[in-house]
């Protein structure tokens, strides 16, 4: 990914799934044009991985990893919300995710990454034709819920502990 998601937090962390899910939802449709968030997990879900931005022929060379948190980015396109879930290794993306971690991520609702995507599993909200300007809040919930289930669901993720979301 390119946004480094150790950057600074957008604002406190809430203390539930569904404060949680609220404050996204929000943030969400409160994107500008083009604006970007970042979902960061949690501090001890880190893992050895690329560096944003490495090209895959950096694991050829031996390029050094480093501790990355996974993340998502969301992006606002035009009348659609675009998810970005860091990528697998297996699939040419920087984090080292198991498989089963990686066939948990697809079931989510993630795709894997085609040649247009960049390394990341990428979802988009509405994933049909908008009917509707940016992002309605039926949308803004879908989206929510869908990264908030991924945390959860992926990495174990629980109210403890709730991932951050932060500016880029």
């Amino acid at each position: 990914m390119s946004t480094d998601p150790a950057a600074a937090p957008a604002g406190p962390t809430p203390a539930t799934w569904a404060a949680w899910t609220d404050a996204l939802a929000t943030a969400v449709r409160a994107l500008p044009d083009d604006g970007a968030l970042v979902v960061a997990a949690p501090r001890r879900f880190a893992r050895n991985a690329r560096p944003p931005g490495a090209g895959r022929l950096s694991r050829v060379l031996g390029g050094r990893k480093r501790p990355t948190v996974p993340s998502v980015r969301l992006v606002r396109v035009e009348e659609h919300l675009r998810g970005h879930w860091v990528g697998s290794e297996r699939l040419g993306g920087p984090f080292p995710w198991t498989a089963e971690e990686t066939d948990a991520v697809l079931a989510a609702g993630w795709h894997a990454p085609s040649a247009g995507d960049g390394d990341d599993f990428v979802r988009f909200w509405p994933d049909d034709v908008p009917e509707h300007p940016y992002l309605p809040e039926a949308d803004a919930r879908r989206a929510a819920e869908a990264v908030a289930d991924t945390f959860r669901t992926v990495l174990g993720v629980t109210e403890d502990e709730l991932p951050v979301l932060r500016t880029p």
